[in-house]
C-alpha cells in the first residue's frame, strides 16, 4: 500500500531520524475482526529472532476499546485504518525523509476562518461536571477528556513531522503514512518498551502538567507548583497504579514495581509528571498478550478503566482515532517500544485533526482544565500560525 514511517527522537533506543519505504509487507486492520491478525503477525516480526526485520505502524484507540472487550462502546475511526504497520528492513532506512517540493499549509478554498472544534467551552464544561458527579456517585476516580479540532488545509505529513519537531522535540516522535491519510505524532509519553527475550516490559505515564514560566523565576514557580500539587500527585498516582495492575495481569508473581514518587520531565512548552513502572513477564508472554493487557492506555483513558471508557464514550462528540493510540516499533530481536500516541495530528483527504485533553479528576475546574488543553496544543498553534512549515533535515 506504499507505507512510509519515520522515526525522530531520543527515546526509540535506535539511531535516528530513520525512514523506511518500501514494505515487505503490510499489516493492516480496517475492521475489528482484522486485529487479531494484524497482531498475531507482530509476533511473528518479534519471534523472528531476525534483529534486521522491523515494523513500524500505529494502532487506534478505537482498537483498544475494542480489544479490551468494550465492543459497544467502539466507533470507526474516521480517515485512518484501526492499525497499520508496514514491515522493512532496518538496513534499507534512510537518514531523513525526502524533500517535499513544497513545504506550506495550503488552506481549502472557502474553509472556515475558525478550525471546527468537537466541543464547545460549554460542552467541555458540562462532561466536566459529568465526571465529577460519576466520582462523587463512586463510578470513577478519574476520566480522561479530550477534544478535537480539525482544520480543512493540506500539509505534507514529513514536512509537518519537522515542523512540529523543531518546534519542540518529543523523544517518541512518529510519521507513518498512506495514500490519503498520515498519522503524525510528536510525543513525550512512553507507552511500552519491552524486550521479551529477556522478559522485561516498561511504562511511563505521563499525568500532571503545567505551562513552562517566560521567566527562569516564574519557571521555577511552576515546577514548583507541580511537584507540591495534591490534586496532581493524586491523578497520577491513580494511573500509576492502574498501569501496574495491566502489567501484572502479564507478569511474572511480584514482578511489577513503581516508584514511590514522580519526576519532573521538562519540555519546551511544559513541564509534566512522569513515573516508570517496570514489569518481569511471565514466561511464554506474547508482543499480543502484553497488547491486550494494556491497551488502551490507562493514562488516556482513566481510572477504572472500564468505567472511564464508557463516560469517554458519552461525553466526546466524536472518535478518537489515531490520537491516544499507540505508535512505534516491533523488531525482530523481541524489543518492542510504542508511545502514547499525543501530541499527535491526523491527516486525511482535506482534513487535518489535532486532538488534546487530561485528566478528570474530583478538583478539576472546567476552565483549567480547558487551558490545559490550549497549552498542550501550543506546538501545533504555533507550526499553524507560520503558515509555512519547516524545509530542514528530518
Amino acid at each position: 500500500m506504499g507505507l512510509r514511517a519515520l522515526l525522530a527522537g531520543d527515546g526509540w533506543a535506535l539511531d535516528t531520524p530513520r525512514f523506511f519505504e518500501g514494505e515487505a509487507r503490510c499489516l493492516l486492520a480496517e475492521a475489528p475482526e482484522e486485529l487479531g491478525s494484524v497482531l498475531s503477525s507482530l509476533d511473528d516480526v518479534a519471534a523472528s529472532k531476525d534483529p534486521d526485520l522491523i515494523a513500524i505502524g500505529f494502532i487506534a484507540y478505537e482498537a483498544g476499546v475494542w480489544l479490551e472487550g468494550s465492543a459497544h462502546l467502539f466507533r470507526e475511526p474516521e480517515g485512518t485504518p484501526l492499525a497499520a504497520f508496514g514491515v522493512y528492513r532496518l538496513r534499507n532506512a534512510a537518514r531523513r525523509a525526502p524533500a517535499p517540493p513544497t513545504a506550506r499549509l495550503t488552506f481549502e478554498e472557502g474553509s472556515p476562518a475558525t478550525p471546527e472544534a468537537s466541543l464547545s467551552p460549554r460542552e467541555w464544561a458540562k462532561g466536566v461536571e459529568e465526571i465529577r458527579s460519576g466520582i462523587a456517585r463512586g463510578d470513577v476516580y478519574q476520566v480522561n477528556l479530550t477534544r478535537r479540532t480539525r482544520q480543512d488545509l493540506r500539509a505534507e505529513p514529513f514536512a509537518l513531522a519537522r515542523a512540529l519537531y523543531e518546534e519542540n522535540p518529543g523523544p517518541y516522535a512518529i510519521t507513518v503514512a498512506a495514500a490519503g491519510w498520515a498519522v503524525v505524532s510528536n510525543s513525550p509519553e512512553l507507552f511500552l518498551d519491552g524486550d521479551l527475550l529477556s522478559r522485561r516490559a516498561a511504562s511511563a505515564p505521563i499525568k500532571g502538567t503545567i505551562a513552562r514560566g517566560e521567566t527562569p523565576a516564574d519557571d521555577a514557580a511552576a515546577r514548583e507548583w507541580l511537584l507540591s500539587s495534591a490534586k496532581d500527585a493524586a491523578e497520577h498516582v491513580m494511573i500509576v497504579d492502574l498501569i501496574r495492575n495491566d502489567l501484572g495481569r502479564v507478569a511474572a508473581p511480584g514482578g511489577v514495581a513503581a516508584p514511590l514518587r514522580p519526576t519532573l520531565r521538562s519540555f519546551r512548552h511544559l513541564h509534566h509528571l512522569e513515573s516508570t513502572v517496570e514489569a518481569r513477564l511471565a514466561p511464554g508472554t506474547s508482543l499480543s498478550d502484553l497488547l491486550r493487557a494494556m491497551l488502551p492506555g490507562g493514562s488516556v483513558t482513566g481510572a477504572p478503566k472500564h468505567a472511564a471508557l464508557g463516560f469517554i464514550r458519552r461525553l466526546e462528540a466524536v472518535p478518537r482515532g489515531a490520537y491516544t493510540g499507540v505508535a512505534g516499533y516491533v523488531r525482530g530481536n523481541g524489543r518492542v517500544v510504542l508511545n502514547v500516541a499525543i501530541r499527535t495530528t491526523i491527516l486525511h483527504g482535506s482534513k487535518v485533526d489535532y486532538h488534546a485533553g487530561g485528566g478528570i479528576v474530583w478538583d478539576s475546574e472546567a476552565e483549567t482544565e480547558w487551558r490545559e488543553t490550549e497549552t498542550k496544543s501550543r506546538e501545533f498553534e504555533v507550526v499553524l500560525r507560520s503558515g509555512r512549515l519547516a524545509p530542514g533535515r528530518a
